[in-house]
């Protein structure tokens, strides 16, 4: 009796007037910053994307909001961050000391990473994220970083000089894909080690995601052709991983909405450690 409720109940629900009643009522509180976590729309492009999360919140994290967030990341792992720290202590032991951290907000993963695993003598962890997040970040460090070995650069290019690239939660909200960032550099990391990306099974699209705070454009890649770029760069998968406590829904779009991120370690095929040297 249940089952047969809860299907008619789906049914005057997905109604034709009704269902453009919930979808109006839905958009005019999603601009407003609710349902935060929540996407709305597919799309081929970021402009697109962009383009339709026109609302008074900002666009993406440039601003003083989103630099404030994530505060609560800086002194707990979650479960997804332990394939990532395992990994990186990996990198760390074959003789990592660069790490270039893409998207990496005022340094969450090496203020909350360096209470579980040893950082190495030496080690410069870099950061690069919007401005505004940066300038927080950087006034967070002249307290907080006790070992001295957080910086912040204003672009990607200096990740060429990096032993591993690590970054999480980030590939989402870039225009490039990370494939075609890396082969614009001089030379490669090492180390590839990624964390919390919304991959799909099928399909490659665009959505807009409510931060509460803002509208990110934000996208969904296709999973087979997101390794196989990286692949063809020279990179080897070694482990790959689900994030079970994420999942990323598409209002009214089950079919784009996604159980689960996906985390992974590459390595350079044929890299040694006075490659890195």
């Amino acid at each position: 009796m249940s089952e047969q409720v809860h299907q008619l109940l789906d049914m005057a629900l997905a109604a034709p007037g009704v269902l453009q009643w919930r979808m109006k009522r839905f958009d005019t509180a999603f601009k407003l910053g609710h349902y935060g976590g929540v996407c709305r729309g597919v799309y081929t492009t970021y402009q697109e994307a962009a383009s339709a999360a026109t609302s008074a919140l900002p666009l993406g994290y440039n601003h003083l909001a989103g630099a404030q967030m994530y505060r609560d990341r800086l002194d707990r792992v979650w479960p997804g961050d332990y394939p990532m720290m395992l990994w990186l202590e990996r990198a760390f032991q074959s003789g990592v000391k660069r790490v270039f951290d893409l998207g990496g907000h005022v340094g969450v993963s090496y203020y909350a990473y360096q209470k579980y695993i040893a950082f190495p003598p030496g080690l410069a962890w870099q950061v690069h994220d919007v401005p505004a997040v940066m300038a927080a970040g950087r006034d967070m460090a002249r307290e907080r970083d006790t070992f001295g070995s957080l910086t912040f650069v204003d672009d990607f290019a200096p990740a060429a000089c990096a032993d591993a690239l690590f970054t999480s939660g980030c590939l989402q909200y870039l225009q490039s894909s990370l494939a075609d960032m890396l082969a614009a550099l001089a030379q490669r990391p090492r180390w590839v080690l990624l964390n919390l990306i919304p991959l799909h099974d099928t399909l490659d699209y665009w959505t807009v995601q409510s931060i509460g705070q803002a509208l990110c454009p934000y996208r969904i890649q296709r999973r087979s052709v997101f390794f196989a770029d990286l692949q063809a760069l020279g990179y080897e998968v070694l482990d790959t991983w689900q994030n079970a406590e994420k999942r990323c829904q598409v209002a009214f779009s089950p079919q784009h909405s996604i159980e689960g991120y996906v985390g992974a370690a590459l390595k350079l095929r044929g890299s040694t450690k006075a490659h890195m040297e």
